[in-house]
């Protein structure tokens, strides 16, 4: 993929179309996917304090002349209904019609937000993502998925409802943090790992060079340079065209997409616990810790080569993410397992497991007391 080029992946999600585009100008193609401007956005803060001149030039190609923008705090925080009811009285205040559309701005968080407020208000809008960190180019943008937090669990409320558009400019990333960083850094192995074995094993070959940039240091601050340090924007690529390529087949995840879910369920149980601690895990250094879980519990039994499992927590621990953690108090761990949106009253609660690079079980059974030996 060339540095002028754009990637551009096409979906067709439950009847609506949905596109993908990845290149240096992708936000200008806005308008596009706005049938009847102006459109309004929810905007993650730190975007708006980092990039106020491209996000002007992004809605000035949309619109020129109104720029309703409602800004809102990233992280998890931003995934609650209370901030929610706050996004619907703006959009009350905007007076919004049915054939509007809300343009999502930010992170994961931030879009789970925006998207969600689309699919209820007036029962659905349409919706533009904007992805500005790597874990959102690469997994929360794509695929149309949206929950938000509630009841002490992770995202059990939620809806399918795609963006028609989904534009990722990779210029974005210049200001992330190291553990931004990271955290998207979780989300490609996985899609690596699942569906990219080529793209797993660059990534393996290049993790002295990700130890180098991303995996040491300061986790609170950006690193200069980096974009030319890495070819992102071609990993990049590969990666979202793994989730594309998975959610075009299996949209309301019958099927193949609970692929995606690999590291995920334990990953939520350790994001949930440990959000009111000191020291909460973001969602990129929990799902790290539930894909290592998961590929020692499948070498262990023989489902999984050894030496695939040592690949992966290289890799994830080049980067500079966990691969293991104090496990959580039975009571507390069965609580959290009980609730995961994943568990099934006829089948239980499905794991994915590996099998081998580029091949996963979506039907694994793990056991409490797999967790219990392998997490620590």
């Amino acid at each position: 993929m060339k540095q002028d080029e754009s990637l551009i992946r096409d979906m067709m999600l439950d009847g609506h179309p949905s596109r993908y585009v990845l290149g240096p100008l992708a936000c200008l193609d806005l308008g596009r996917f706005v049938p009847h401007p102006p459109p309004v956005y929810i905007m993650d803060s730190a975007v708006v304090r980092h990039h106020p001149r491209w996000l002007e030039q992004m809605q000035e190609s949309c619109d020129p002349f109104r720029h309703a923008a409602l800004t809102i705090p990233g992280g998890e925080d931003a995934k609650s209904m209370k901030r929610l009811e706050e996004v619907y009285t703006w959009l009350g205040e905007q007076g919004l019609s049915r054939d509007g559309t809300i343009v999502g701005v930010g992170g994961g968080a931030v879009l789970d937000l925006a998207g969600m407020a689309a699919a209820t208000w007036r029962r659905g809008v349409n919706y533009v993502a904007i992805p500005t960190t790597l874990l959102a180019m690469v997994d929360a943008a794509i695929g149309g998925k949206t929950a938000l937090n509630a009841a002490g669990l992770k995202n059990p409320v939620g809806v399918f409802h795609p963006a028609a558009g989904i534009l990722a400019d990779a210029g974005f990333l210049t200001t992330l943090s190291r553990l931004d960083w990271r955290n998207g850094m979780a989300e490609m192995i996985k899609a690596a790992v699942i569906g990219d074995p080529r793209l797993f094993a660059y990534l393996h070959h290049s993790r002295e060079r990700l130890q180098a940039t991303i995996g040491g240091g300061d986790p609170a601050e950006p690193v200069p340079g980096i974009i030319g340090a890495l070819p992102w924007r071609q990993w990049i690529g590969q990666a979202a065209t793994v989730k594309t390529r998975v959610v075009n087949q299996d949209f309301r995840e019958q099927g193949p997409r609970r692929a995606l879910n690999l590291g995920h369920t334990l990953g939520h149980v350790l994001e949930t616990w440990t959000r009111e601690t000191d020291s909460p895990l973001s969602h990129g250094q929990a799902v790290a810790i539930g894909m290592a879980v998961v590929f020692r519990i499948a070498a262990e039994r023989g489902t999984c080569p050894v030496a695939a499992a040592v690949q992966v927590i290289e890799l994830l621990e080049a980067c500079g993410l966990p691969v293991s953690y104090r496990c959580p108090p039975t009571g507390e761990l069965e609580r959290l397992l009980g609730g995961d949106k994943k568990q099934s009253a006829r089948e239980g609660l499905r794991w994915v497991l590996p099998e081998r690079i580029g091949k996963m079980d979506i039907h694994g059974k793990v056991a409490l007391r797999d967790i219990q030996k392998w997490l620590d």
